[in-house]
């Protein structure tokens, strides 16, 4: 099966309880996947050596012939260092954005050239 690779997912404050709640909903994902969330909503990311193992270790077993993908949600550092990531290791990958007016994710193949 498939994996859906997710940066991180964006919470925001309830106004009633105070509690995080995710500020986006991931289950449309789902329709190309198992959803793997690599990073929690509070990582904040400056550059450090554990969050960068971090995304390595889920990203390790990415597969572009299985049909991953990843979704950028969250902190813009976690999402470009989860891409650099791809394109050093793997060459391409795929990429799931959200389109609007079809309210699900379409994929986009980015291939970088070493």
């Amino acid at each position: 099966m498939p994996r859906v690779f997710i940066t991180q997912v964006p919470h925001r404050r309830d106004k009633e309880t105070g509690a995080l709640v995710p500020a986006v909903n991931i289950g449309p994902a789902q329709e190309h996947g198992d959803v793997v969330v690599m990073m929690p909503p509070q990582a904040a990311f400056y550059a450090t050596a554990d969050l960068v193992d971090q995304l390595a270790n889920h990203l390790s077993s990415y597969s572009y012939e299985d049909g991953d993908i990843i979704v950028a949600l969250g902190d813009p550092a976690v999402m470009a260092a989860a891409f650099a990531y791809l394109g050093a290791r793997f060459g391409k990958f795929k990429l799931g954005k959200w389109d609007k007016q079809m309210g699900k994710y379409l994929t986009a193949t980015i291939r970088v050239e070493r």
